[in-house]
């Protein structure tokens, strides 16, 4: 009998909420048993770093509590600083010989000693300029901080059994969803509270990856400076909840000024890309994350970045009982659930 793959729970601990997701494996593919956010305080992260662990750990055992998960194996990402990733060139040779190759190298690809850091790697094809070469995908994060993650994980009850990095999280997901487009380059942006992350996927291989430092705490803070407002009516105003009465001009300057910046990122890390692949061209751009859904906003990123765009929702696909979870829902919070997704479908014996 094929033992089953032991199920995992998704868990995504971001700055400003964090996601749960359990998905089964069902005859048609992944049922979608479980999801749910919760708000995280300000003061337990600082810059992207964990400050206050019992605070997030506290959260996450309520959100376990009221999704009725109970303590097990979960899966979860780091990002930024952190990870250092990078394509390289090694002669062909076999895993084992790539892996004993790196470990007496690794100091000429990263800016680390080995016992400072875990080290994965994907061999990605042949070299096109290099005969008898191969293009490696080299993935070093730090152990220092997946150490943080992971006690915080345990504090709350739960086993880290899998630190992925949010970028190849993000795209699984989407090929879960999509499949693979073996012609075309696909840019996934996850657009977070305070980060926004960028994967080019190519033949459901991610051949480019960056986190740009701006999100949708962004924008809010241009507003609340533009209006003279405090940070959460602002917030409030951006997702155009309530009664909120503003003058259309200052507010539609404080979002083009906001979004301004951060799209000519994103152009000149795309542009960085066209330098190193210039054969390349991006053919389509979705958008993912808690600010995706922001009113013009996709209409904007087509319009400044010269690139069609369509809004990435995992759940939409995924089998899931109406009268468990309202379809409605699902569609709003779909786009926020993107990297948790890719998480959840990792199982606690994967590599």
């Amino acid at each position: 009998m094929l033992r089953r793959k032991k199920e995992i729970v998704g868990l995504d601990l971001g700055s400003h909420a964090i996601k749960m997701v359990r998905l089964v494996e069902g005859k048609a593919g992944y049922r979608l048993d479980s999801l749910g956010m919760a708000m995280v305080p300000h003061e337990a992260f600082s810059e992207g770093r964990i400050e206050k662990p019992e605070l997030i750990a506290d959260v996450l055992r309520k959100l376990a509590k009221n999704l009725q998960i109970k303590p097990g194996p979960v899966a979860t990402s780091v990002s930024g600083y952190e990870v250092m990733i990078k394509t390289i060139e090694m002669p062909s040779m076999s895993e084992e010989e790539v892996e004993k190759r790196l470990r007496g190298e690794i100091a000429q690809y990263v800016p680390y000693q080995l016992e400072e850091v875990n080290v994965d790697f994907e061999i990605l094809d042949l070299s096109k300029e290099r005969p008898h070469h191969m293009e490696v995908l080299l993935v070093a994060a730090k152990k220092e901080s997946v150490a943080e993650y992971a006690a915080l994980i345990e504090k709350a009850g739960f086993e880290p059994a899998v630190v992925d990095v949010d970028y190849f999280a993000l795209g699984n997901a989407f090929e879960a969803v999509h499949g693979v487009f073996p012609d075309q380059d696909i840019l996934l942006m996850d657009i977070g509270a305070t980060k926004t992350t960028l994967t080019i996927v190519r033949g459901g291989r991610p051949v480019f990856m960056r986190d740009l430092m701006a999100g949708g705490r962004s924008i809010t803070e241009r507003i609340a400076s533009e209006l003279q407002v405090d940070v959460e009516r602002a917030e409030r105003i951006k997702l155009g909840l309530g009664s909120e009465q503003v003058e259309a001009s200052r507010l539609e300057a404080a979002f083009m000024g906001a979004v301004g910046d951060w799209l000519a990122d994103v152009r000149r890390a795309m542009d960085f890309y066209y330098t190193t692949y210039p054969e390349s061209r991006i053919h389509k751009i979705y958008l993912s994350g808690g600010s995706a859904r922001l009113p013009g906003l996709d209409a904007l990123v087509k319009n400044e970045l010269g690139v069609d765009v369509d809004l990435f929702n995992p759940l939409l696909r995924l089998e899931a009982g109406p009268n468990k979870f309202d379809p409605d829902y699902l569609d709003q919070v779909g786009p926020q659930m993107a990297i948790c997704v890719g998480l959840g479908l990792r199982r606690a014996d994967d590599k």
